[in-house]
């Protein structure tokens, strides 16, 4: 045979064709199972087997016929409104019967909902009653669609729109109603789809067609919504089912431990006495065994019952139990023994004889005193502050929402006090977190002692407090009640031979007249609180509305002022200090300036404050004075510089050494270092041991303001100053008021007995110049000699002042 020629037919051509057709039929037959599965995944709400499945068409069912009174109502609500609108435009008969039909279709869903309602509900339900469900809504579909069948062509323009908008709402709303079960929606939803697609196909109108597809396109997203939210019930309900069946397995374990491990056995007959006393059942009710023995449980017990509302519905729920014949698990007791508080649990079984007749209890007896004290403990701890006792933001917030809501039903007005300590956070820093509690738990306890019975007093957080106030309308009103805490906290807390100044700012806002939520009266109440503590603390400030606009200014000024160092947005100029009996230039006070980049210079009496109560102060205020140093270094060696420094630098942990290091740099003796009285008010012991040190390294300490605060004289006594600086407010007047003369000539002298120099802020014309010269004061600053300068201005100004180019000096003669 030549090579290549194809040859005779092999034998086993026949079985290759064979195995490929089978191997054929086996791709078709996994094509066909993989399609069978992708299908019933689809087109199933959930995959359970029959047990589980029982029980979750209970749920479909019973998810249905929670909303059938609403259905019912829409059902003949429609009909009826349709009827009405057609009735001059159809088949009068046809609308009777039709309708009627409606009626009684829907009544019989409404019975199946009504029987339910009365009855106990179903555990289970078998696939005819879904397919029933089914059928109910096939009948009621093919019911409204035979309304468009029957009377769309031969309506008018306004019967055809009414017969659309109640098709299409009738097919949403079904679909959506009927979704736990998902066939019956969709066959709801299609029934009616197909018969107002047809109907819109047969209408000539050149709209018809698109409209047609539309309601399709429509019915389709409808039935795909039902089954979305059937798979999303069905999740839910095989989740359910796994969880009881976790919590099941669980609670039996749990019971049989329970069982294996009793911590006291008890055993009562018919009439109720203990049939068997174990000896640790009569040690614990401090009882003798044979005293117990035959004794009725209830006389023993009730003897032991503490006198409060919980102990005796306890008690009575527990006798209630004992009084059926189901067992019971886990009633809670409460007995007080040798005075000693206990928590028992107790559960038990009735004991029978042959004929079922109840012959006593038995159970077992589990001290829960422990678990019971920190639950209480636990509960307490989220609604109080377990610091003070008073009960904390949360607890705070939930009094003033149901003060709210049943102010606004019964008209009762309100009122929300807020507190913020003045200078808490020095105390800590001075005296420790101790000393810092031991604040909070006085103001707190003198909180409480002035306030109502019918008041809330709570501790928000750090030194914050809150009182709600009811029954309040106005200033008027709750006037007293702010005296009152005025009072209270006029006498110091004395802590480890310490006095500690309590003061507090307090901020006020009124329901319904300045916010009737939570968020607003409380944030009303803290912007007038916060403006409290701008006019200097330790004050009562009510609610306005022009505060809110200032607060906004306010947050913006202090997020900005936390960067202005770095962006270089702070700057100091310089005022010159006269000396009065020769017309000298004794120095220089340097003053901090802001130039803001959206608002432009900002006041400092402005940004101070801000800069005081956001904690920014001891940074800005180091940088003030290791700025004025170096440039004061390149001044003369007889010109001093004079720096403000704040309360809270002050006190702040870095500033001694702050102070220690210029020193090296500068020469201290030509600093002088100026503080308010304010600095003196909240720890005065640690502020004059601060000031003592600061002296020794060789800096000048002057008082500012003197005459302006709270106890002038007081600290005169507690520290000898080395200035006094006379505030301006009595310079204004001094030339046409005696009185101010008098308080400038008391100054002077008194400042000249102690040896202390004085200076004179806000001279502005010569002739105060020459009333202070004649009165003895040592250094005169204000605009008649110069504005604030910046350093280049300063250092002219010093050249020319020293060849008598500035401004005249003073003389007495002048």
């Amino acid at each position: 045979m030549p090579i290549g020629h194809p040859g005779p037919p092999c034998d086993c051509w026949g079985g290759v064709m064979f195995e490929r057709r089978r191997a054929i039929d086996k791709s078709a037959a996994g094509k066909w199972a993989r399609l069978g599965t992708f299908l019933r995944s689809t087109f199933s709400a959930y995959a359970a087997d029959e047990a589980d499945a029982a029980h979750f068409r209970a749920k479909q069912l019973q998810a249905v016929l929670r909303l059938t009174p609403i259905a019912t109502v829409v059902n003949v609500s429609n009909a009826a409104l349709l009827s009405v609108v057609l009735w001059d435009q159809a088949s009068r008969s046809f609308l009777l019967v039709w309708s009627t039909l409606i009626v009684v279709v829907s009544a019989m869903g409404f019975r199946g909902w009504y029987r339910s309602h009365r009855g106990a509900l179903r555990a289970t339900a078998s696939r005819r009653a879904l397919g029933r469900a089914w059928l109910h809504a096939a009948v009621l579909a093919t019911l409204w669609a035979a309304l468009p069948l029957s009377t769309f062509a031969g309506a008018t323009s306004s019967g055809k729109f009414f017969i659309g908008m109640l098709t299409t709402g009738m097919i949403c709303a079904g679909g959506c109603m009927l979704a736990p079960l998902p066939w019956a929606a969709t066959t709801f939803a299609l029934i009616l789809g197909l018969a107002g697609t047809v109907v819109l196909a047969a209408w000539p109108a050149p709209e018809a067609s698109g409209t047609s597809g539309l309601l399709f396109f429509y019915v389709l997203t409808v039935v795909y919504a039902a089954w979305v939210l059937a798979k999303s019930f069905g999740a839910r309900l095989m989740a359910e089912a796994h969880a009881a069946r976790q919590s099941e397995v669980i609670g039996l374990l749990l019971r049989d431990v329970e069982d294996q491990s009793s911590d006291l056995l008890w055993e009562l007959d018919a009439r109720g006495r203990f049939a068997k006393v174990p000896r640790r059942l009569a040690q614990t009710l401090s009882t003798a065994p044979a005293r117990m023995q035959g004794l009725r449980a209830s006389v023993l017990l009730r003897r032991l019952l503490p006198q409060d509302d919980e102990a005796r519905a306890q008690w009575a729920s527990l006798t209630d139990l004992l009084s059926g014949q189901d067992p019971f698990r886990d009633a809670v007791i409460h007995l007080a023994a040798e005075g000693r508080q206990h928590w028992w649990s107790l559960s038990a079984r009735p004991l029978r004889d042959a004929q079922g007749g109840l012959v006593g209890w038995r159970g077992v007896a589990t001290d829960i005193t422990d678990k019971h004290v920190a639950h209480r403990k636990l509960r307490w701890l989220a609604h109080n502050d377990a610091l003070t006792g008073l009960v904390n933001r949360g607890q705070f917030h939930e009094s003033l929402r149901a003060a709210l809501l049943a102010a606004s039903t019964h008209a009762h007005p309100l009122a929300v006090v807020t507190f913020d300590l003045d200078g808490f956070k020095q105390t800590n820093d001075s005296h420790g977190h101790s000393a810092g509690d031991q604040l909070l738990q006085t103001f707190g306890a003198r909180l409480i002692a002035v306030a109502r019975r019918t008041d809330t007093v709570a501790r928000l957080g750090g030194d914050e407090f809150a009182m709600l106030v009811r029954g309040v309308d106005g200033a008027a009103a709750i006037q007293p009640l702010l005296e009152r805490i005025a009072s209270s906290l006029a006498s110091p807390l004395l802590t480890h031979g310490t006095r500690i100044s309590l003061r507090a700012s307090m901020g006020v806002a009124f329901s319904p007249e300045h916010g009737t939520d939570v968020d607003t009266l409380m944030r009303h109440a803290d912007i007038a609180l916060y403006s409290a503590k701008r006019a200097g603390g330790s004050r009562h400030s009510i609610f306005q509305q022009t505060m809110a606009e200032a607060s906004r200014r306010r947050a913006a000024l202090e997020h900005s002022l936390r960067g202005a160092v770095a962006r270089q947005e702070l700057w100091l100029v310089y005022q010159p200090q006269i000396s009065a009996p020769g017309g000298r230039l004794d120095g220089f006070e340097a003053l901090l300036r802001w130039r803001h980049p959206e608002f432009g210079e900002v006041p400092p009496a402005e940004f101070i404050g801000i800069a005081e109560q956001a904690g920014l102060m001891p940074a800005i205020g180091a940088w003030v004075l290791t700025e004025a140093c170096r440039e004061a270094l390149a001044w003369p060696a007889d010109i001093r510089i004079s720096v403000n420094v704040s309360a809270t630098q002050l006190s702040a942990p870095g500033f001694l050494e702050l102070a220690r290091s210029n020193s090296e740099r500068m020469p201290a003796t030509r600093v002088e270092l100026e503080i308010t009285e304010s600095a003196l008010i909240d720890d005065p012991d640690a502020v004059v041991a601060t000031l003592g040190t600061l002296r020794t390294m060789g800096y000048r300490i002057a008082l500012d303001d003197f005459g302006t605060g709270y106890s002038a004289l007081g600290y005169l006594r507690l520290f000898r100053f080395d200035t006094l600086k006379i505030d301006k407010s009595f310079i204004h007047d001094l030339a046409a008021n005696n009185e101010a003369q008098v308080i400038v000539d008391t100054i002077v002298a008194m400042a000249g007995a102690l040896k202390m120099a004085t200076v004179a802020e806000g001279v502005e014309t010569s002739g105060q110049a020459l009333l202070l010269e004649q009165r003895g004061c040592n250094v005169l600053q204000g605009y008649l000699f110069s504005r604030p300068l910046a350093p280049h201005d300063a250092t002219a100004f010093m050249q020319a002042w020293a060849i008598g180019a500035a401004p005249p000096r003073v003389h007495a003669s002048a």
